[in-house]
């Protein structure tokens, strides 16, 4: 079985990889192959993009989580997380030292619902970890965030889905006390592995720098070019970026307007192409966000057996997804960080979505025979019920 599209893949033009293969080849010159002058540029362009003061580039975007908590000062807090986020969202909050609560879902937005948060806010909620599930800002999220103002609680932005997000012209990592970006292979802009905290609070952002290296900061001598050692501030591990990621990343930055346009145009496609097919629901699209589609999503009646059509469509050459299925709540080893309400919306919404395709290279052509065929793999579900 030959997969004809895949479920994500990273966009290089010829340009790009001539221009990155040139970067690469002078830091293997030099030999500064981290932390190094690229990762600097990077954190510069990227923080001027998102419309922040300060970008502390890291490892991973589980690492720019960990190391935000920990930058905030919380320790032993609770901290709120939606059941649908992929298992690095939770793991972060516990490394932190801090006590995840894995909260239930909207069932327009797919993200974590205004209803689970206010039912779960007590005097130990340090911070809630807001992802921007696949790329969309909630209309939620704003009333939650002036609740949050008037009780002390940050926002931390799981913006690992949401680069060029944004409301009303303010982007996604700007909307917080702090943002966390990620640039997997699958994410809008990749590098490979790495990720990246935005913030405007200059000593969070200080203090995650050197959260990022060891916890340690270098002991300042009179004469240059001597190295006088380290002074170690607080234990941490090495969480740096390095040269190659942030030369790929400086790439990918510079097309994210561009990425982000495709996607929406692939996205109307789809939508365009399935609002009137019998057995899908759309989510919602607020008024004035811009979604950046890390995913397309939809919902499936409760008639259409969600895993056979992935299965159908997997074996007819379209990967698809269904992130995050089984949800954290249904994860064992999270047990202990449940919400005392059921998860009514999640374990019902949860096992009927799929995403389908969403990469730069996708034709309309392609979209109309993804479509089709997804349509066809809908009917004969139906017909063998």
């Amino acid at each position: 079985m030959k997969i004809k599209y895949q479920r994500a893949k990273p966009y290089f033009s010829e340009d790009d990889r001539k221009d990155i293969l040139s970067k690469i080849d002078n830091i293997l010159t030099t030999g500064h192959i981290s932390q190094g002058k690229y990762v600097y540029e990077f954190e510069q362009k990227f923080a001027e993009k998102i419309g922040v003061r300060h970008a502390v580039a890291t490892n991973s975007c589980t690492s720019a989580l960990e190391i935000s908590i920990r930058a905030l000062g919380l320790k032993n807090k609770k901290i709120l997380v939606t059941t649908n986020t992929f298992v690095a969202s939770v793991n972060s909050i516990i490394l932190s030292g801090n006590i995840p609560l894995i909260v239930d879902i909207d069932k327009e937005t797919l993200c974590m619902s205004k209803e689970s948060i206010l039912d779960n806010l007590d005097d130990n909620v340090g911070a809630i970890m807001w992802v921007h599930m696949a790329g969309l800002i909630s209309p939620q999220f704003f009333e939650i965030k002036s609740i949050c103002d008037e009780k002390d609680i940050f926002i931390i932005e799981d913006a690992a889905h949401a680069h060029g997000a944004s409301v009303d012209g303010v982007m996604a990592g700007n909307l917080g006390k702090v943002g966390c970006f990620s640039f997997y292979p699958t994410k809008v802009l990749a590098t490979g592995e790495g990720g990246m905290i935005t913030t405007n609070n200059k000593e969070l952002a200080d203090k995650a720098r050197i959260l990022r290296y060891h916890g340690v900061v270098r002991n300042e001598g009179e004469l240059s070019g001597v190295d006088y050692g380290v002074k170690a501030i607080e234990p941490s591990q090495n969480f740096r970026m390095t040269e190659t990621s942030a030369i790929i990343g400086l790439s990918q930055l510079s097309h994210l307007d561009e990425f982000v346009g495709k996607r929406n145009e692939i996205a109307d496609l789809y939508t365009e192409h399935l609002k009137d097919v019998d057995g899908i629901s759309l989510l919602l699209k607020p008024d004035k966000t811009l979604h950046s589609h890390w995913n397309y999503y939809f919902i499936l009646d409760s008639n259409i057996d969600r895993d056979k059509l992935a299965n159908k469509l997997y074996l007819s050459g379209i990967e698809n997804a269904n992130a995050y299925d089984p949800p954290c709540h249904k994860q064992e080893i999270y047990r202990d960080y449940l919400q005392n309400k059921p998860y009514g919306i999640s374990d019902d919404i949860m096992k009927r979505h799929l995403s389908l395709p969403m990469y730069y290279e996708l034709t309309e052509k392609d979209i109309k025979y993804i479509v089709n065929k997804l349509v066809e793999c809908i009917e004969e579900l139906n017909d063998t019920n």
